[in-house]
């Protein structure tokens, strides 16, 4: 009865050293893993549609070789998805989360482990819409094709889209969007070069007749706003600035392209050929490498490529048999 009760003794001394070896381990484990590497999660987007998938981009630094399974808790939306994080670089790992909200406001993502908030993030939800800027050049049908430059600026002059415009005398118009703009006040401003101004007196190219300063605000309050800006030319703009239209090559002057007696919408036989003749149908391109004239080189690899054919069947059927030769004079 004794060394039955030493026994019990001994296995209840034997289970709580291992409940806290266990609990000490455990610890220890979280303590490396929060210890060997940094977690960081950013919103992708600066605003999203309500009803949308917001979508948190989540880094992981250092160790990376095995990593635990995060928790990922939202507050103020649901979380609608996690994809899985995978190393991208040398002790680099990435992944994505998304989150879903169904009216406007705030959603924040917590990426957790062991009970610690290693990194949060938020995104927005608003009603977006965008602002459709429309250009046009009053310079004539000779007018030079041009780029003109646009920046969408909110009131606390941050920079939201940059685009570019396109016009020219056989298109004097054109039309750019800026897309995906939380609703509020923004300013649509043309970046103004060294040869287009606000006004003429300053010996620009140039002017932008409206608006007034080259810029506008707006209330973006709908899915779509417009803004309009006019350009007109200046009276030291040289004349020589125009639009050059090519030729139709496909019916060349004669003697413009391969010999004179081409005739217009014929390939000119002699502009291709090259060194080789010209067979039926379509001409032969120009001959390449340094091979001469008669030769093949195709033909030479395919001696070649029978040769080492015959010569890996061939040795080791002799070393076979020399081997059996051998085999059968010792017998």
């Amino acid at each position: 009865m004794a060394d039955m009760t030493r026994i019990a003794r001994f296995a209840l001394v034997s289970l709580v050293s291992i409940a806290i070896l266990g609990a000490m381990l455990s610890t220890r484990g979280s303590a490396q893993a929060i210890t060997g590497y940094t977690v960081s999660v950013a919103a992708v987007s600066d605003a999203v549609a309500p009803g949308e998938m917001a979508a948190f981009r989540v880094r992981v630094e250092g160790q990376t070789t095995l990593l635990p399974s995060f928790t990922f808790d939202v507050e103020g939306g649901s979380l609608a998805g996690v994809a899985s994080i995978d190393p991208i670089a040398a002790n680099i790992a990435e992944g994505t989360v998304f989150v879903r909200r169904e009216s406007e406001g705030t959603a924040r993502l917590s990426v957790r482990f062991g009970g610690e908030t290693l990194a949060t993030a938020e995104a927005q939800f608003a009603n977006l819409g965008a602002v459709d800027i429309a250009v046009t050049l009053d310079a004539g049908p000779d007018a030079a094709a041009r780029t003109w430059r646009f920046e969408v600026v909110t009131p606390g002059g941050s920079v939201v889209a940059s685009l570019s415009a396109n016009t020219s005398g056989d298109a004097p118009e054109d039309t750019v969007r800026a897309q995906g703009l939380p609703y509020g006040y923004y300013t649509v401003r043309q970046l103004l070069g060294n040869d287009t101004a606000t006004s003429c007196a300053t010996g620009a190219f140039y002017r932008v007749a409206a608006p007034t300063g080259a810029t506008t605000t707006f209330e973006l309050t709908s899915a779509e706003a417009r803004v309009s800006f006019e350009i007109v030319p200046c009276a030291a703009l040289p004349a020589d600035l125009q639009v050059n239209i090519p030729v139709d090559t496909l019916a060349p002057a004669a003697g413009t392209v391969g010999e004179p007696d081409v005739l217009p919408g014929e390939t000119p036989v002699s502009e291709v050929r090259g060194a080789r003749q010209a067979g039926p149908g379509n001409p032969l391109p120009p001959s390449v490498g340094n091979t001469a004239p008669g030769t093949s080189s195709t033909s030479n690899l395919a001696l070649l490529v029978l040769v080492a054919g015959a010569a890996a069947t061939f040795f080791p059927a002799a070393t076979c048999s020399a081997v059996r030769v051998r085999g059968w004079r010792k017998r």
